[in-house]
């Protein structure tokens, strides 16, 4: 661990925090606003270790800074805000997903998860009993369907789905289009969307728009409301299989007829 100083430039903070966290395969950096300081932390397999705490000030100048590299508003604290900027480690392209929330005081939570771009693990390879993964592969084959991943943070949804994704692109040669909001790791061998509610591409104008651009396999990053579940759901079942990852959590507050 790399000692942190109050003199450090936020970019060289930046860095070092970055390149800490690779170095020991951490998924995600939590940087947690407390009443003199922030506390910064990496998830390993499921649990929190401490890294760094460094003064409120250098904090917020650190957010501000990973908020610019990943072009969000660096202005606004008051809302929840997602984006993403790629970097590399040891010649390899990682990409680095930023999720701000509001706390109190205008203080601002951060979180960054790592993804390696270039990282696919085939599924025989994967945690996964022989059985389960000849079943997933198996899937892969139908014409129309409709996959759901859930399970808590670093579970394996994201590298799970990412390996059907690749294997459908890769090695069945299908169409594969993805809509994301942030894109989670960039593949030159599918055409990935990004939502981006501005433009007007949410996931329920997305969605509508990626079917009539004759998919094989559509992947839907998460579903936000009624609407995007009915059109998900539609197309599974009218000649598109659908991928989708987290529909857990919302299944409190979408009721579906």
């Amino acid at each position: 661990m790399v000692p942190v100083t109050n003199y450090q430039s936020v970019e060289s903070l930046s860095e070092i925090m970055l390149k800490d966290a690779m170095l020991n395969d951490a998924s995600d950096i939590h940087l947690i606003p407390r009443l003199n300081d922030y506390y910064i932390q990496f998830r390993k397999t499921g649990i929190l270790s401490p890294f760094q705490s460094i003064p409120l000030e250098q904090g917020e100048r650190l957010i501000a800074h990973l908020k610019f590299m990943a072009s969000m508003d660096i202005g606004e604290k008051r809302k929840p805000q997602s984006g993403s900027f790629n970097t590399t480690f040891k010649n390899s392209p990682v990409s680095l997903r930023i999720s701000t929330l509001p706390t109190n005081h205008l203080k601002e939570s951060l979180v960054i998860r790592i993804l390696p771009n270039k990282f696919h693990v085939p599924l025989e390879k994967m945690s996964l009993y022989p059985s389960s993964a000849k079943k997933l592969l198996a899937l892969l084959m139908y014409s129309h369907g409709l996959i759901i991943f859930t399970g808590p943070t670093g579970s394996g949804k994201t590298t799970t789905l990412y390996s059907l994704i690749h294997h459908c692109s890769s090695i069945l040669n299908r169409n594969v289009i993805t809509l994301e909001d942030p894109i989670e790791k960039d593949h030159e061998d599918m055409v990935q969307i990004q939502v981006n509610e501005k433009a007007g591409i949410t996931y329920s104008s997305g969605l509508k728009a990626i079917l009539r651009h004759d998919p094989d396999i559509i992947m839907v990053g998460e579903i936000r409301d009624k609407e995007t579940a009915e059109i998900a759901i539609r197309a599974s079942l009218t000649g598109h299989p659908v991928n989708i990852k987290g529909l857990i959590n919302i299944k409190k507050t979408i009721k579906i007829n």
